[in-house]
């Protein structure tokens, strides 16, 4: 089967820091217990940050990884996408920090802020600039610092997050049977307040007071975003599969956004598609928005989940509200 879109993987890399935080740990900030979290979202442990890391120094250490594996160096990239939702700073873009920090000057980066959808967003995104020729090599990368914006005072939300990078490398394929069949891409804006931080923009620049009253963390409504994502995490697999005209049988593995085991075992439920067939690390990482899909890419590329030949799905939901699948044959 020719593939509409003739690229490959060349690289992956990932980056989780060393600071394991189980959920025991978290007792001290809310009322919550390891049972507790488990039951209800798959999560066991999550990483955090130590002093000195940032999201720059988890993006560059996941593309230095994903640029060994590909065998090449920074001076062989034609741009960087960055997905990300903890930028290091409001300006300038953390990817052009990240050019500066691998030594690739002068090539375009950008940053590219779709929450926990952006890693498939700015996959779909570098794929177009190889596509259409404008580039020959394309870093893609997905970095979170989530435990900066998370209210440790939140009991529903303080349990979910954590903080990792994962990167990939792409090219335009030598193989016309490789590369990505089908894309699907959508937003709702009129449920954007269903996950969002309320002050730190120009609506509510930051202020005392608005430090004062923890508008600088993330909030969440957990039941609609549940009940959104399940029933779109559904659809856009769907969707896709169709769209391409491949059997949802035929995919060797679905590798979901890791936001909450609950809600991957009701969507696959939903599509009959066993769990053997999906990608979850969130019991090891949590939610790591933009970098879940990178990492677990990566993650399924190096204990051979998926092989030269594989169909696999990318798929993500979130903020936005946003979502998207890629289906690609590696």
């Amino acid at each position: 089967m020719k593939v509409a879109w003739p690229i490959e993987i060349v690289g992956t890399g990932a980056y989780l820091p060393d600071r394991i935080v189980k959920n025991d740990e978290l007792r001290q900030y809310v009322d919550t217990s390891d049972e507790w979290i488990a039951q209800r979202t798959g999560i066991r442990e999550r990483r955090w940050i130590a002093p000195g890391e940032t999201t720059l120094s988890l993006a560059t250490a996941a593309s230095r990884a994903a640029l060994a594996d590909a065998g090449l160096t920074p001076r062989d990239l034609d741009l960087i996408v960055v997905a990300t939702i903890t930028p290091e700073h409001q300006l300038p873009a953390t990817a052009c920090l990240l050019q500066a920090a691998l030594g690739c000057r002068w090539i375009p980066a950008y940053d590219l802020a779709a929450a926990c959808s952006g890693f498939v967003w700015a996959f779909q995104a570098a794929a177009q600039y190889v596509i259409s020729g404008l580039a020959e090599t394309v870093l893609v990368v997905g970095a979170e610092a989530l435990s900066n914006i998370t209210d440790m005072q939140d009991r529903q939300t303080c349990v979910l997050f954590g903080d990792g990078a994962g990167a990939a490398v792409i090219r335009r394929s030598r193989h016309p049977d490789r590369g990505i069949a089908a894309v699907r891409l959508g937003a709702d804006g009129d449920r954007g307040r269903l996950i969002y931080i309320p002050a730190g923009g120009s609506k509510e620049p930051a202020s005392h007071r608005t430090v004062d009253e923890r508008l600088h963390y993330m909030r969440m409504q957990g039941r609609d975003v549940y009940k959104f994502a399940v029933t779109q995490m559904e659809a856009v697999i769907a969707e896709t599969c169709a769209d391409a005209g491949v059997a949802l049988q035929d995919v060797a593995c679905v590798i979901p956004h890791q936001s909450n085991l609950r809600i991957i075992e009701s969507a696959c439920e939903r599509l009959s598609l066993p769990l053997e067939r999906v990608l979850i690390n969130i019991d090891r990482y949590g939610n790591t928005s933009a970098a879940s899909v990178a990492v677990a890419l990566h993650e399924a590329r190096t204990t051979g989940r998926v092989r030269a030949g594989d169909w696999v799905l990318l798929v993500a939901f979130g903020a936005g509200l946003t979502w998207g699948a890629v289906l690609l044959r590696i």
